[in-house]
């Protein structure tokens, strides 16, 4: 990493750290936030602590290439084309990193933990797919029959999208059953436990992510906490 760059989210007042227990919009790269992150105590703004203060440069490794990226407060504007994370497929429609190749990243994911358990299966963070994702049945992502790049969780018979395994962390906490990283104590993994049997079933968790979003960009941006209730 190199120097931290001068771009704030939130310059009006000073954002904190916090450990919610519930999940967060965050304002930055406009994904839904787990666990550590910052946030203001005048205003309901909440950010991942990689996005809080990112770093001018990052570097992504693909086998035996290493990417430079650049940091873009808004990567999307840049010239109004669509990104898609080189590392869960999703859009980067904030904030996030791109490389002059045309990979594109999400500062959260650059900080992806390298293993996670799910259904008490330890998993391991791969940088490519091999077998059809565990949670969705497909070895591929497609938008517009657009293949999209993704890194994998691996391990026993098991293996999954990294963006699918963000869908199943909230799939996780909805019902109850997800279990943070502990942070400090260099053992604490993330624990993840879904009914596979319901995989593919995201209508009304799908909506009720979007409502969160827009809920949390109208309460950024009229500064009142009541958007997010209800």
């Amino acid at each position: 990493m190199s120097k931290k760059t001068s771009y704030r989210i939130h310059p009006e007042h000073q954002l904190t750290p916090m450990k919610p227990l519930d999940p967060f919009y965050c304002t930055a790269c406009k994904e839904i936030g787990f666990g550590t992150g910052y946030g203001c105590s005048q205003c309901v703004v909440r950010v991942h602590k990689e996005c809080m203060n990112p770093s001018l440069a990052a570097s992504l490794k693909l086998k035996w290439r290493k990417h430079s990226l650049k940091f873009y407060p808004d990567v999307k504007a840049e010239d109004g084309k669509p990104r898609y994370c080189a590392m869960c497929s999703k859009p980067v429609s904030g904030c996030g990193y791109r490389s002059s190749s045309g990979k594109n990243c999400h500062p959260s994911c650059l900080a992806l933990p390298q293993s996670i358990v799910v259904n008490s299966v330890e998993l391991h963070l791969a940088y490519k797919v091999k077998l059809n994702c565990t949670w969705c049945g497909m070895k591929k992502r497609y938008i517009d029959k657009v293949k999209l790049p993704s890194w994998s969780y691996v391990g026993g018979k098991a293996e999954y999208h990294v963006g699918c395994v963000k869908d199943m962390v909230t799939e996780s906490w909805r019902n109850g059953e997800f279990v943070p990283a502990k942070e400090g104590d260099g053992v604490g993994r993330m624990q993840i436990k879904v009914d596979l049997a319901s995989r593919g079933i995201s209508g009304n968790l799908g909506r009720a992510l979007g409502t969160l979003a827009l809920r949390g960009t109208l309460a950024a941006l009229n500064g009142d906490p009541t958007e997010l209730l209800g």
